[in-house]
């Protein structure tokens, strides 16, 4: 993907050194600057006239760092001036440079450690008032990217997405499709506590390593017991500890990936088709949700447009590959597949 500029949403960053050693490496840097162009202009003192001395005595030492200074400062009291072409080329060419980029330095010391994070405050402060019911992803590598796009796609609003990921370049890849980044560990009480998470609606844990994960569910579950968490795993052994953990839901990406791989051998449009099934947008749609006011009182298999395989009630689950169909009731949770294109389309 082409490079993308860092998003006005990217809220909550930490620099890659601390303040105080940012500080003294830019004090260094002007201190060096300083030196430079005192260099230059003693070099060329004999181009400089200060009009409180005789015409045709020279600058002294003294006289040229106090010029240096006023020069650098852009103060300019007009008593030390080039008076020679030589010494005025030298300050346009030479001096003038060295000042701009002192203040720059300054400006950016200030906007970095004072304006940015007066205003990246008010942000985040604002953001937190308004963080109710919204979706933390946590981790934002291949499945957490693909995780937020799919949820984009779906129709989930930007704005209710959190995205925490210790890397800057996976945070700007994250605001670039439009959701809110911050910066830090997942696992870390005080990122979970600026991320809200015991108001959050659910939790996606897609982090890199299985134990890395069972960590971060620890951490959510002990901020947030309600929360609903889903975890992404690549050995299937670690699923007990991510149960203990607290996690609702468990996906095994290595599991159903050799799934699908075992399925292809003998067949050719069964991966496509569970592929296309899974996908917000495939031309067909796996989906589950709660039974509208008109279907109740329907047979299992009467519900139009949609294929209804599965049915919630109470806690037990009737799966209609091998149950018989019955009637609707208020409160059943239905899973089904529907066409994305057909007609009859019901209102989620």
């Amino acid at each position: 993907m082409p490079w993308q500029p860092r998003h006005a949403r990217m809220l909550f960053t930490r620099p890659a050194v601390s303040p105080q050693r940012l500080l003294l490496r830019r004090i260094y840097l002007v201190f060096a600057l300083c030196l430079l162009a005192f260099a230059i202009l003693y070099i060329d003192r004999d181009g400089l006239r200060d009009a409180s001395k005789p015409p045709n005595e020279p600058m002294n030492l003294v006289d040229v760092v106090y010029f240096t200074m006023v020069t650098v400062a852009t103060v300019g009291y007009g008593d030390i001036v080039p008076v020679t072409a030589r010494a005025r080329l030298v300050d346009a060419l030479l001096i003038m440079p060295i000042r701009v980029i002192i203040w720059f330095i300054f400006l950016g010391t200030a906007y970095q450690l004072v304006i940015q994070r007066i205003v990246e405050e008010y942000r985040m402060k604002r953001l937190q008032r308004n963080l109710r019911d919204h979706i933390l992803v946590c981790g934002y590598g291949l499945a957490g990217s693909i995780a937020v796009r799919e949820l984009l796609e779906s129709g989930t609003d930007a704005r209710r997405i959190i995205v925490i990921d210790t890397s800057e370049a996976a945070l700007e890849a994250a605001t670039s499709v439009g959701v809110t980044g911050l910066l830090g560990d997942p696992s870390r009480e005080d990122i979970l506590r600026e991320a809200q998470v015991a108001r959050a609606h659910a939790v996606i844990v897609a982090v890199t390593d299985d134990p890395t994960a069972i960590l971060v569910t620890l951490s959510v579950r002990s901020f947030a017991p309600k929360v609903k968490i889903v975890v992404r795993v690549q050995e299937h052994v670690f699923q007990r500890q991510l149960r203990q953990a607290g996690a609702d839901v468990i996906v095994s990406s290595t599991k159903i990936g050799g799934l699908l791989l075992a399925d292809a051998v003998e067949t050719r449009y069964v991966v496509p088709f569970v592929s296309d099934m899974l996908q917000a947008r495939g031309r067909v749609t796996l989906l589950e949700r709660v039974a509208l006011p008109a279907e109740i009182g329907q047979m299992t298999n009467e519900v139009k447009g949609a294929i209804v395989v599965g049915l919630a009630r109470d806690g037990k689950v009737m799966e209609f590959y091998e149950d018989p169909h019955v009637a609707i009731e208020a409160g059943d949770t239905l899973v089904m597949i529907r066409s994305s294109r057909g007609e009859g389309k019901p209102a989620a």
